[in-house]
């Protein structure tokens, strides 16, 4: 699954941050994105938007040294309600940071709807 969208904000107050859209309509259990590289990062979140119907389903933050894995749970999301944001930081000294390469992995199945999955990261 490519990234689907991305945004960014460079040299903002002496930050910098950009925005993918790393999942789009999706509810499959063990759907995965594809990895984004997070290297020189300080803040990094992940952020879910529920669609009409899902009442539940869990998304996890996942970071690892290589493109390849292994990964590891650095932070989860669990969706319980319908057309809600959801989201979940990591920075300085959180498990799993430093890390080159962060990705979403649906790890149980969105039930009665899709979730859309950005990851952020700011320099």
């Amino acid at each position: 699954m490519a990234i689907i969208s991305g945004e960014a904000q460079v040299h903002s107050g002496n930050k910098e941050w950009e925005s993918l859209k790393v999942l789009n309509d999706q509810s499959v259990d063990e759907t995965v994105s594809d990895a984004v590289d997070i290297r020189n990062i300080d803040k990094l979140s992940l952020f879910v938007e529920t669609g009409a119907g899902v009442s539940g389903g869990v998304v996890k933050l996942e970071t690892a040294m290589n493109v390849d894995g292994p990964w590891f749970v650095a932070a989860s999301i669990t969706a319980a309600a319908a057309s809600t944001g959801y989201a979940v930081s990591l920075g300085g000294d959180d498990d799993g940071i430093p890390a080159k390469y962060a990705r979403a992995r649906i790890e149980t199945v969105i039930s009665n709807g899709t979730i859309d999955a950005y990851i952020i990261k700011q320099i």
